[in-house]
């Protein structure tokens, strides 16, 4: 078949495709990841590019609203509905770059004493025999691998000067993992690593302190194929093979990680014996190799045992006989990273009433203190990561993150990732814009623009009425940055999704808002989300007597704590089981607070404080 060249810029990749790939195929072949949604089916609007030369076959349908006329006349299409005809030049705009993101490497990790799964004993050439039997049951050997027990029959040549016995232990078993030369004590070394569905974060762990030696993150490689767990799990469906490159991508990705962090640390990638893992469910399936579609189907039960395998088994490269614990999920849509969130927060040791949130396109929360949890989740769709928000990006460098309003001038004030001038506006930007529209009443609490107001930031605009953030002259992309009314019903639905979630577990338990005294706040959305913003829009309900804390990156700090402490995967699988899951899709509770939330901020007794000075300045005017 015939090839042609695409050149990809600012990025100068060139790679060959046969006639009629995708840019977005090509993109994908010159290693280049580009922002995608929905996964290549073209309905989400974020693979935007620019067509500079050649010939490209793209068909618009101009009243899904994907590209505005400016863009079409400035020659963008979408990547992934784009065939390439004949040799190209692309340019990638900055609006659709994935660089530079602002990944959650930290978490609030309480003190643990190592009780690791790995322990090494020193054996002396002279009673190298005796210490076998004396730390392993009889017949251990036969069991271990085999370039193990050439080592036991080539004794004493493999022990000149004595020898580690690298052992694994479950339970009241011990099993023979390697045997290395001379003595190793001191180094012995697990991985802990968070799956999330963008990014993947990884802690070296020392076994013996359990001091965290290093963090590396990385973009998940799966991003590529869809940018949440439905577009995933429609990839491994649809595409042949889907299944095996989604696992490929995602143990590519913790290999990198491995390998920087081995050389970082100037260890052999074989000193790492055991690798413990957190992701939510969809995460969890992918990575072990598991059909991932039924989890599509709203009656599944998904079994709460965690899944351990061989590393030798999924080819990742640390010591091949070592174990990876993935920590357990409880449903569709809670996993092992909810677990982790639990252990880290210390709910189930506390007697007093918590609730812990992780906000996101699938938002987790859970009600609980020591002996009961309930737990839920709610599709709060992916507007807070950019979808069907004209300039909404992720947390990427570019992203304006933090807003505030003049209450004079009504101008925005922003602060930018990585400084310089804004591409898009992130999440937690999103989050202080809505709050700090509705304080300064430039929207009313069913979210229209006040039509009444005149000021050169309020205007019609392609989606109807619009706020400018920022006029182009202040941004990279050449273009004013706006918020719409269609930016803003679509942010209003996924903050209500949110609060209902909240709502529907505090009622069901008979809890007011008043009962909560710890809000544990989890996730790298959570962490640089303003939670007086949060409750300004009604995306958090108001707790006057709780403490908020913030976890940080809980998924990875619980699979740290499964790694250092056996004890913690007893914890960790005790606290799936004992978790209750309510299914939203089953409840008509949901409904009715789901749509109490599309009134600012929501329901009086979820925000009891704003409805009370509302009704103080009702009566002064």
């Amino acid at each position: 078949m015939r090839e042609v060249t695409v050149v990809f810029q600012p990025y100068g990749r060139r790679v060959s495709v046969p006639i009629g790939s995708s840019i977005l195929e090509a993109a994908l072949k010159a290693g280049i990841i580009i922002r995608s949604i929905c996964g290549g089916k073209g309905n989400c609007g974020k693979w935007k590019a620019i067509v500079k030369k050649g010939k490209v076959s793209f068909e618009y349908k101009e009243e899904e609203g994907l590209l505005t006329k400016e863009e079409l006349a400035q020659g963008y299409v979408l990547a992934c509905q784009s065939l390439c005809l004949s040799d190209c030049e692309v340019f990638i705009p900055p609006e659709t770059r994935i660089e530079g993101q602002k990944i959650q490497t930290d978490a609030l990790i309480p003190k643990v004493t190592p009780q690791p799964l790995i322990e090494k004993v020193y054996v002396s050439p002279r009673y190298f025999q005796q210490g076998l039997d004396a730390v392993l049951k009889v017949g251990a050997v036969e069991t271990a691998p085999n370039h193990v027990k050439e080592k036991v029959l080539s004794f004493p040549d493999c022990c000149e000067n004595g020898c580690t016995l690298v052992i694994k232990k479950k339970k009241d078993e011990r099993f023979l993992l390697d045997i290395e030369d001379g003595d190793t004590r001191d180094k012995i070394y697990g991985l802990a690593v968070d799956i999330g569905t963008t990014k993947i974060v990884a802690y070296l762990v020392d076994l013996n302190t359990g001091a965290v030696l290093c963090r590396e993150s990385e973009y998940n490689g799966q991003l590529v194929y869809g940018e949440d767990v439905v577009s995933r799990i429609s990839y491994a469906m649809e595409k042949e093979q889907g299944l095996s490159l989604l696992q490929k991508a995602a143990i590519r990705t913790i290999n990198n990680l491995i390998d920087r962090l081995a050389s970082r640390n100037d260890l052999e990638k074989s000193q790492i014996y055991d690798v413990c893992v957190a992701g939510n469910t969809v995460m969890t399936y992918l990575f072990v190799g598991i059909d991932p579609s039924p989890l599509l189907k709203t009656d599944i039960e998904v079994p709460r045992n965690p899944h351990v395998l061989e590393a030798e088994e999924l080819e990742i490269n640390v010591n091949p006989r070592a174990s990876v614990y993935c920590l357990p999920c409880v449903s569709r849509f809670l996993g092992g990273d909810a677990i982790g969130d639990v252990l880290v927060s210390g709910m189930a040791e506390s007697p007093e009433i918590s609730l812990l949130v992780d906000i996101g396109t699938n938002v987790e929360v859970v009600l609980g203190s020591n002996g009961w949890f309930l737990a839920t989740t709610a599709a709060a769709g992916p507007a807070f990561e950019g979808w069907g928000i004209r300039f909404g990006i992720r947390s990427v460098e570019g992203a304006i993150d933090k807003v505030r309003i003049n209450p004079e001038t009504l101008k925005a004030e922003y602060t930018v990732i990585g400084g310089g001038k804004p591409k898009g506006i992130c999440g937690s930007g999103l989050i202080d814009l809505l709050s700090e529209l509705f304080r300064n009443g430039i929207i009313d609490s069913l979210g229209k623009i006040n039509r009444k107001i005149s000021s050169p930031y309020i205007r019609l605009g392609y989606d109807g009425y619009e706020y400018v953030v920022a006029p182009k002259k202040e941004t990279s992309i050449g273009k004013d940055i706006v918020i719409t009314e269609k930016d803003i019903a679509n942010l209003i639905d996924s903050k209500s999704a949110a609060c209902a979630a909240i709502a529907v577990l505090l009622k069901k338990m008979r809890l007011s808002v008043e009962d909560i005294t710890r809000v544990f706040i989890c996730g790298a959305f959570g962490s640089y989300m303003d939670p007086n913003s949060a409750t300004a829009i009604g995306l958090l309900p108001e707790f006057p007597n709780a403490k908020i804390i913030y976890l940080g990156n809980g998924s990875v700090a619980g699979a740290y704590l499964t790694l250092v402490s056996t004890r913690y995967r007893d914890k960790a699988e005790e606290i799936a089981k004992l978790m209750a899951y309510f299914d939203l899709l089953k409840d008509a509770d949901f409904m009715d607070e789901y749509l109490a939330g599309f009134v600012l901020p929501g329901k009086k007794e979820l925000f009891p404080t704003w409805w009370e000075s509302s009704r103080k300045i009702k009566k002064l005017r």
